[in-house]
């Protein structure tokens, strides 16, 4: 079994997109700081969740960044800065796990190597394409499916850092939806 290294850190519209886990192997991560000793033990499937999860939110921040550039309209560009650093934060994560994310911080926009997601960006951009309030009932999709996922996520981690990253996300994207649910109010 490989052992991760997990270092502190701080804490339509659509259809349903399945993702697959494999559940044989498990992960152990052990908190490198001596002080707040922590362990926990991720599957296959959570890290496997945690890599859709790093691309999920390169899709939110992709569509975002493709609505502002098309509309101008700053709530895509304010939130498609915060989709940038929730990635970021995920990346963090899977770096200190030794995980490769080369393939997601290398890939260019509106490139995804999960088929699913590669589906779902295509389609969610040519809808939002078609008006602003297309594009904003788009970016409250998103936002739901998002904390569904996060959701989801959190309950397979629980008690960890990750969850605790999950947690933060799920609080962004909480104020995301509100903010598309008041533009389109």
């Amino acid at each position: 079994m490989k052992q991760y290294k997990f270092s502190s850190m701080g804490k339509q519209k659509l259809k349903s997109f399945e993702h697959g886990h494999d559940s044989g192997t498990t992960v152990d991560a052990h908190a490198s700081d001596d002080s707040s000793h922590t362990s926990a033990t991720y599957s296959d499937a959570a890290v496997s969740e945690l890599l859709y999860m790093i691309e999920e939110e390169k899709l939110a921040g992709d569509i975002y960044e493709a609505f502002y550039d098309l509309y101008g309209v700053k709530i895509f560009d304010n939130i498609a800065q915060s989709e940038d650093k929730h990635f970021d934060a995920l990346i963090q994560v899977a770096d200190s796990l030794d995980i490769d994310t080369d393939r997601f911080v290398l890939a260019d926009a509106g490139e995804f190597t999960n088929p699913e997601l590669q589906e779902m960006y295509d389609t969610l951009l040519a809808e939002g394409s078609e008006s602003l309030t297309d594009a904003l009932e788009v970016g409250l999709a998103i936002e739901e499916k998002d904390m569904v996922d996060i959701a989801a996520a959190i309950e397979d981690v629980e008690g960890t850092q990750l969850a605790e990253v999950y947690d933060n996300l799920l609080t962004g994207s909480s104020y995301h939806l509100d903010a598309f649910a008041l533009m389109l109010a």
